[in-house]
């Protein structure tokens, strides 16, 4: 089961990224926004990804995933809870990078990619 020192791994792996705590748990941020955090129990975690990434993944597994939602006046949107017994640390990987680019300031993603590709503009 991917733990929380495996999402902390990746996550502070990319540019800018400080763990700090929300409601006493571990969260992960870039810029000030949140992107990544871990739910009570350690067995869920919830990925700012966009809505459409979200809908797409509960559709395929409804038993590995949910949409997170917060209601106040109107619903707004959260992010992606994945079960993490239920993932792979390649799918993990992938879902902290998405969240991370989904709240990082494009200046932040582009200095990353440029670095992570350098040799594309050849």
């Amino acid at each position: 089961m991917i733990q929380l020192d495996d999402i902390r791994r990746i996550a502070t792996a990319l540019p800018e990224v400080e763990e700090v705590t929300h409601f006493r748990l571990p969260s992960f941020k870039v810029s000030g926004k949140p992107f990544a955090g871990m739910e009570k129990g350690d067995a869920t975690a919830v990925f700012s990804v966009s809505q459409q990434e979200a809908a797409t993944a509960v559709a395929a597994d409804p038993g590995t995933y949910a949409e997170v939602w917060r209601t106040a006046s109107t619903k707004i949107w959260v992010g992606l809870r994945v079960d993490l017994a239920k993932v792979s640390q390649e799918r993990i990987q992938e879902l902290v990078e998405h969240a991370w680019r989904n709240k990082a300031p494009k200046r932040v993603v582009a200095a990353y990619d440029a670095l992570a590709r350098p040799n594309d503009d050849q």
